[in-house]
């Protein structure tokens, strides 16, 4: 069985090493996006899923545009029964997704048809939902909106954050992706349409999501700080300066402080939220400064009676 997997960032290295650990039964091939700068001394670095691959020594392509002439060509001489589909972050056209022999098959980080678009993860932590999952689907013309192939749900925890949300759904969709495959190959699964609905939309996120507004309740502001962790940040300001909001809790005590005001508690920095509601900063960071946590900054940082974080 030949299987091209088309992928590029870190939620497509379960899978990766999974159908790997298939061969010599599976022959499989990397497609992911061309090696590109990175870091400060934006050296030129390629894919988390191609240097993956280069370490098990699976054979990789980085076509420019995979959905031209050069890059059909690749997966037609590959020749593919299967062509999976992972956090490659393009678009197939319908002529690409036409070119495995058996069936064009994606893993979504969500149980659609629940948060189509891309981000799922982070939209389902900001909107505080107990469970998530994954799902395989027939891609089709539409993102997200392929027949659906098999679901795995999860629950998501209290205090969970994205990396470890997508860790999670990263490792629990790897076994899904083979026994969706091994099912197909049997004929023992049964596409199923989408339930259109029952669907939702998960819209790409934006830096100036990260500006925190104090005037919503603590709950919901718990919430978006976890899903918005650690991109784009949550942020906010303290004496004009930039203040990124790392980790909070909810407050041990009930405090009356108007929304965005401070006040110190035994080494802790409690801020008012919405409807009369607490926070406890766990880990903040100033601009220019490493992240601290509240005791460490609160040694280094006098609280006045009349500060607090605002939009500017």
């Amino acid at each position: 069985m030949r299987i091209l997997f088309l992928a590029s960032g870190e939620f497509a290295i379960p899978t990766l090493k999974l159908l790997a650990g298939q061969r010599p039964e599976v022959e499989l091939k990397l497609i992911s996006q061309p090696d590109r700068n990175k870091g400060r001394g934006r050296k030129i670095a390629p894919t988390p899923a191609k240097a993956a691959a280069l370490e098990l020594g699976i054979e990789t392509a980085t076509p420019k545009l995979v959905n031209s002439e050069e890059g059909r060509r690749i997966i037609s001489d590959f020749a593919p029964d299967y062509l999976v589909l992972i956090d490659y972050g393009i678009k197939l056209s319908p002529e690409t997704i036409a070119l495995p022999k058996e069936a064009a098959i994606n893993l979504h980080p969500s149980l659609l048809p629940a948060y189509r678009g891309p981000a799922p993860m982070p939209w389902a932590l900001i909107n505080g939902e107990p469970i998530t999952g994954v799902t395989t689907q027939l891609i089709g013309k539409k993102i997200d909106c392929g027949q659906i192939l098999l679901q795995e749900p999860t629950f998501i925890f209290d205090h969970e954050t994205l990396p470890h949300l997508s860790q999670r759904l990263a490792q629990l969709g790897a076994p899904l992706v083979w026994r969706t495959i091994s099912e197909l190959k049997d004929n023992r699964l049964e596409p199923t349409p989408q339930d259109e609905r029952q669907a939702s939309i998960a819209p790409k996120l934006k830096k100036e999501d990260g500006l925190i507004d104090w005037q919503i309740p603590a709950a919901a502001l718990f919430n978006r700080i976890r899903g918005l962790n650690p991109w784009p940040g949550t942020y906010t300001f303290l004496k004009g300066k930039r203040v990124k909001i790392i980790t909070v809790s909810p407050a041990e005590e009930t405090y009356l402080l108007p929304p965005g005001a401070l006040r110190v508690e035994n080494d802790k920095l409690i801020v008012g939220c919405g409807q009369a509601e607490t926070l406890s900063i766990d880990e903040l960071q100033i601009a220019g400064k490493p992240p601290r946590t509240a005791a460490d900054f609160l040694r280094g940082h006098k609280i006045n009676p009349d500060d607090c974080f605002n939009s500017k």
